[in-house]
């Protein structure tokens, strides 16, 4: 049974979850992209916790991509570093950004529930996204501890099975079976956020950046000026 449920979330929840994401994302751009936004509300807050949003999209996005690594094949950054070497980094990194990203989005709930003006335009979907990447940072943090005190073989494994998981290996599940309940929590919440993802003003950090370079026009606007 427990072999069922490890293969179920490790082997095949993957596959899963990029399938509704792509499936979402496809389909929000193209019939309902003028849908795809995130009302601000750092012009209703203080100024002293404004930073938040941008302490989260930085720590977020950043700790995002560096998760990408985990598809790089030993034998590619072998060239210029060993295992050991890219885990310090990732440890290091990792702390830095998840840091700033949980900074950022405690803030940003503490705006929510502060201030009228930010409460009073928030809904249940701005709370749950919230909370959800906050536990998903907070569990990252904890497994920044699990991974410096684990062998290197442990951490070398995460790659393996992000890199089967992407090539449709059967046995990728198999791979992380014996690793510590922490990574098994991160690795499936994280799944969760990537299947709502395009179904939440998530959307907008992957398609605004877009929008603004491909724009058909711009807006100017003036301020008067006194003299």
């Amino acid at each position: 049974m427990e072999n069922y449920i490890n293969n179920l979330l490790f082997t095949y929840l993957p596959h899963i979850a990029f399938a509704v994401f792509w499936f979402g994302l496809i389909t929000r751009i193209i019939y309902a992209n003028k849908s795809i936004q995130a009302r601000s509300t750092q012009l209703l807050a203080d100024k002293r916790i404004r930073p938040g949003s941008n302490l989260f999209h930085v720590g977020i996005l950043a700790v995002l991509l560096g998760h990408f690594t985990l598809f790089i094949p030993e034998r590619i950054y072998h060239l210029i570093m060993t295992t050991e070497t890219k885990r310090l980094i990732a440890l290091c990194m990792g702390s830095f950004f998840g840091i700033l990203a949980i900074v950022g989005m405690t803030l940003l709930v503490y705006r929510r529930l502060s201030v009228k003006t930010v409460k009073s335009t928030s809904n249940f979907h701005d709370y749950f996204i919230l909370i959800l990447l906050l536990a998903e940072a907070a569990l990252g943090m904890i497994s920044v501890g699990t991974t410096a005190s684990g062998t290197v073989e442990q951490y070398a494994a995460l790659g393996i099975w992000a890199q089967k998981v992407i090539t449709f290996q059967p046995d990728a599940g198999a791979v992380i079976a014996s690793h510590s309940i922490i990574y098994k929590i991160h690795i499936v919440i994280g799944l969760v956020v990537i299947m709502i993802f395009p179904y939440t003003k998530l959307m907008h950090m992957l398609v605004m950046p877009l929008v603004y370079f491909f724009r058909s026009g711009f807006l100017l606007i003036r301020k008067s000026m006194k003299f």
